[in-house]
């Protein structure tokens, strides 16, 4: 098991970066009871491999998380990053608006929800195997256990978020055009409550997005969630963009012991009847068992990676 000390000194993949840092994607100043306050506003950090390919890849998290998610897993190994790295693309990584980085104001933003806590979310995500929560989770074995920090460290990782799924895709779509600026052609590879964001995003970047990875995105149409409806197919809300979402090579990917199984299967149910590109990874059929919805965190973590990368190189890079 990994103490404090293993935790710090853990090694790291060796890579050759071309370049790396971040900026914050900025809106006009918000005037509010006579004061002014930056816009809407996300948080963008890049890493960039000698000789990349022509296409990155941008990651979004889901709600309440944020960018570092992807970076470092919480038992202290190489996260997604280092992994879409060491295949040769530049990896940018979104803050979303009221997220990581990027601090939440309410005058902004409005309002949120509150912090989260263990009860809420430990149970669902972590060890969701001791209540037995759906059926699938007996199958959950991959969560990184053998380091007993590793739950507390994700707990850490969560914050606040938009109280309607309505709010949460209008932030993205606020800075949406700055962040293709700076991301060029890219792969979205979007997660959970990440996902109708990453059709938003995609809404606006039009060909800018050559595909879209949605790994276990939140949405189906129809479905009643407690922060909205999706009655605009695979979002809650009208789409600001005008090119269509959809209209790209797109893969979801679920994992083994997930409650999301039967709404990503809808969901890819839904584009498929509509005659769209789109692969269903369902990780057992590829011999990656025991996942839950944390499939960048947990042991297997790299083996779900490399079925992305190989995913992009066959449908993605071969299209262009």
């Amino acid at each position: 098991m990994l103490d404090e000390q293993a935790f710090r000194t853990a090694p790291s993949t060796n890579l050759e970066l071309a370049d790396f840092g971040g900026m914050f994607l900025t809106s006009a100043p918000l005037s509010c009871n006579g004061r002014s306050f930056p816009g809407i506003n996300a948080y963008v950090q890049w890493f960039k491999p000698v000789n990349p390919h022509p296409l990155s890849i941008t990651l979004v998290h889901g709600g309440g998380g944020q960018g570092s998610e992807f970076l470092t897993t919480p038992d202290g190994r190489p996260g997604w990053v280092h992994d879409f790295l060491k295949a040769g693309f530049s990896v940018f990584v979104l803050d979303r608006p009221g997220h990581g980085r990027s601090g939440w104001n309410t005058d902004v933003l409005g309002p949120h929800t509150p912090h989260p806590d263990y009860e809420t979310l430990y149970q669902r995500f972590v060890d969701p195997k001791t209540l037995g929560l759906w059926a699938q989770a007996e199958s959950h074995d991959q969560w990184p256990d053998h380091e007993p920090l590793a739950g507390d460290r994700f707990m850490a990782s969560q914050g606040v978020m938009a109280t309607t799924l309505t709010a949460a895709q209008q932030h993205v779509e606020a800075i949406a055009p700055k962040l293709f600026e700076v991301t060029g052609d890219t792969i979205l590879v979007s997660h959970s409550a990440g996902g109708p964001c990453g059709w938003a995003l995609a809404a606006i970047g039009g060909h800018r997005v050559k595909a879209v990875a949605a790994v276990e995105p939140l949405g189906y149409p129809g479905l009643e969630h407690s922060f909205g409806v999706f009655d605009n197919g695979l979002c809650a809300a009208e789409l600001s963009g005008s090119h269509d979402p959809f209209d790209r090579p797109i893969c979801f990917v679920t994992g083994q012991a997930t409650w999301m199984r039967e709404a990503n299967s809808k969901a890819v149910s839904y584009l498929k009847d509509l005659n769209y590109d789109v692969t269903h990874f369902l990780l057992e059929e590829h011999r990656i068992l025991g996942n839950n919805h944390m499939l960048m965190s947990e042991k297997n973590s790299s083996d779900i990676a490399r079925l992305l990368v190989s995913w992009f190189e066959g449908s993605v890079m071969t299209a262009q």
